[in-house]
């Protein structure tokens, strides 16, 4: 019998392959440049805040569309190849759209094709590979996984900002696409499933993937509904106070780099939210874990309520969003597997992330919307609150996780 921290001295190249292709993927580095470009393409191609925030929505449908099918695959062929040659195409496709000219719904097209492109880079792949090694610490390790998107969320404002700022938006692009190929060394090296790593290939798979549910055994719980309900409310949401948060702190005549920076502080508070909600769940009640950590961003919420803040509440403000940033992407998978197993988790984590990203995708533009209308995100912000009171209610009556044996 291995001691508490066993499987980690064992599996710790799966963990570090996975977290770098979480980070280079399509919901990691990506995702936290939208927040950094919304300025630089309103002031290049002459686009309103609501129509460049409308990417997220074209990002957001290559996910909703494609989560089922990659859930299936994943299950039936395993991740590892279609992780490998997802990057590859994410890379490339990044590099296409600096080829984009000024058309918004160009723009759109673009970043629709590299969603699809990359849409066996999200976590529904990496974490799969990375829960069938894990069983005691499997909290632990997701969140430890799901860190890469956190190192993105401090890098890419530093890093992309600066470039941005030194030469224009088409740097980022390529600097992400550079980032995406050389995920693909490490994944290749590394990243397997247990039971279906080379050696193994003539062996059954593993056991531990064959206990849960089905997906029309899930469907038939309300907890699962309650669960996917809880966190597109969640999702869309935290992600809108993301995106939104550098142009919301300049509107106030908070300097572009200061706000760079701030946008910075969130990301390291995404880490740790990740790695402390890793730990937590595998101790403590997982809904109540949840439910105190979704919570934060309400606090959020009422301090960028203020017209005018110090520094210091503002900066408290995005720590407060990026611990639950980084919360909220653990939790998808770890509730999963631990309410419905890893029998059919691939599935079911695509019907999650389904109701997660369309959260997701149709929440920022209409933050976006309501500034173009009112200059200013005061009513997005109460929306916001009311939101998020209805979403952390919900995860907090899931009730007790069952065993599977």
């Amino acid at each position: 019998m291995e001691n508490e921290y066993g499987e980690f001295r064992s599996n710790w190249k799966v963990l570090i392959a996975a977290a770098v292709g979480a980070g280079a993927g399509v919901t990691g580095a990506m995702v936290y440049s939208l927040g950094i470009l919304i300025n630089p393409l309103s002031d290049t191609f002459g686009w309103s805040r609501a129509e460049v925030s409308g990417v997220k929505t074209f990002l957001t449908l290559g996910f909703v569309v494609t989560a089922p099918f990659v859930g299936y695959v994943a299950d039936k062929y395993g991740v590892r190849k279609i992780a490998l040659v997802s990057l590859g195409m994410l890379s490339l496709a990044m590099l296409g759209i600096t080829q984009m000219n000024g058309n918004i719904f160009v723009y759109y097209a673009c970043i629709f094709a590299l969603s699809v492109a990359g849409c066996c880079t999200t976590p529904l792949v990496w974490t799969r590979g990375v829960a069938t090694w894990f069983v005691e610490k499997r909290g632990l390790a997701l969140g430890l996984t799901l860190t890469g998107t956190g190192v993105a969320g401090i890098l890419v404002p530093i890093v992309l900002g600066s470039m941005v700022d030194k030469y224009d938006w088409r740097a980022a692009y390529v600097l992400m696409a550079v980032a995406a190929a050389l995920a693909i060394i490490p994944a290749s090296l590394f990243f397997f499933e247990n039971g279906r790593q080379p050696e193994n290939v003539d062996k059954p798979v593993s056991p531990t993937l064959q206990l849960g549910f089905t997906v029309s055994e899930a469907f038939k719980s309300l907890r699962f509904w309650k669960f996917a309900f809880s966190f597109l409310l969640i999702g869309g949401m935290i992600s809108s106070l993301m995106i939104h948060l550098v142009p919301m702190l300049t509107d106030a005549n908070m300097p572009r780099s200061m706000a760079i920076r701030i946008a910075g502080v969130m990301g390291a508070a995404v880490i740790v939210g990740r790695v402390t909600t890793g730990f937590l769940v595998d101790r403590y009640h997982p809904p109540y874990v949840a439910a105190f950590f979704l919570a934060m961003p309400i606090v959020g919420c009422v301090l960028l309520s203020g017209s005018t803040l110090p520094i210091w509440l503002v900066v408290v403000a995005a720590m407060f969003i990026g611990l639950a940033a980084g919360s909220e992407v653990d939790l998808v998978p770890y509730l999963t597997a631990r309410y419905f197993g890893l029998k059919a988790y691939g599935k079911l984590y695509g019907w999650v992330f389904v109701f997660f990203y369309a959260g997701v995708g149709i929440v920022p533009p209409i933050f976006g919307r309501v500034f173009d209308i009112n200059g200013n995100y005061d009513i997005a912000l109460q929306f916001a609150i009311g939101a998020l009171v209805i979403g952390v209610a919900t995860i907090a009556t899931l009730g007790k996780p069952p065993k599977f044996s």
